[in-house]
């Protein structure tokens, strides 16, 4: 009898992780890169702390120009937001029994990304679109709070990404999941979180730097065990 040769079904082997995580860092580095152009037309609006507060907002906020860099900020950031959610599933992964830090403190983080960026330009964004509320020293107020509000939700969101940060670090000191230079680097961008209101300015644009390095090793993973896999032998089988 003439052997026959028969291939398994693709149905019956899952598919590999390196194909899960390839997608997820293309989306982090995206993320990454969203989040640093974001967080800086954020970062353009008027000062609210000194005596000349009102006068600077409205003087901001009365130019078309400047609407318009808040209503880009606020999508750039939403979207980062979006895409970081799917780099955080891939990420956690790699955290092993440290998962649930990684997944946690990287949700609140997004969600309070998401908060700053519709408090920060909530006025810009309903000035530009609405004909009842109009830019003036009496709706100064209102936009001095939201702006606020949206710093101390930046805030908040940095506390959430160093929690992440950190169980990152320990991961790549108790193995070799992550790397050594990749882990010590969310570790410095972690302690710089804690300051609070002395680094939150700053402290976003390091951690989009950093989502942008974790995205890259995943892909290099992603891309050499696709590599290193070969395509799938075929089982023969037959009978004397």
């Amino acid at each position: 009898m003439a052997s026959q040769s028969v291939h398994t079904p693709a149905a019956s082997h899952p598919e590999p992780a390196p194909h899960r995580d390839l997608w997820p860092g293309i989306a982090g580095l995206v993320a990454g890169g969203l989040l640093i152009a974001g967080h800086i037309l954020l970062m353009r609006t008027p000062d609210t702390t000194g005596r000349g507060a009102i006068r600077h907002v409205v003087r901001f906020y009365s130019k078309d120009g400047n609407q318009a860099l808040a209503e880009t900020s606020a999508v750039l950031l939403l979207v980062a937001g979006l895409l970081f959610v799917f780099f955080l599933v891939a990420l956690s992964r790699l955290a092993g029994n440290r998962s649930h830090l990684v997944l946690v403190g990287g949700t609140v983080f997004t969600v309070l990304l998401l908060v700053a960026a519709i408090t920060g330009t909530a006025f810009a964004i309903t000035v530009g679109t609405s004909d009842v509320l109009r830019v003036g020293p009496q709706t100064a107020f209102l936009a001095i709070l939201l702006l606020n509000v949206g710093y101390l939700a930046t805030i908040a969101a940095m506390f959430g990404a160093a929690v992440l940060l950190f169980a990152v670090w320990r991961v790549a000191r108790e193995s070799r999941a992550v790397p050594m230079w990749l882990g010590w680097f969310g570790f410095v961008v972690a302690v710089l979180s804690l300051g609070a209101p002395f680094s939150a300015w700053a402290t976003p644009v390091l951690l989009g730097a950093w989502i942008m390095a974790a995205s890259v090793v995943l892909i290099l993973n992603a891309r050499v065990a696709q590599r290193d896999e070969g395509p799938e032998p075929a089982v023969a089988t037959g009978t004397p």
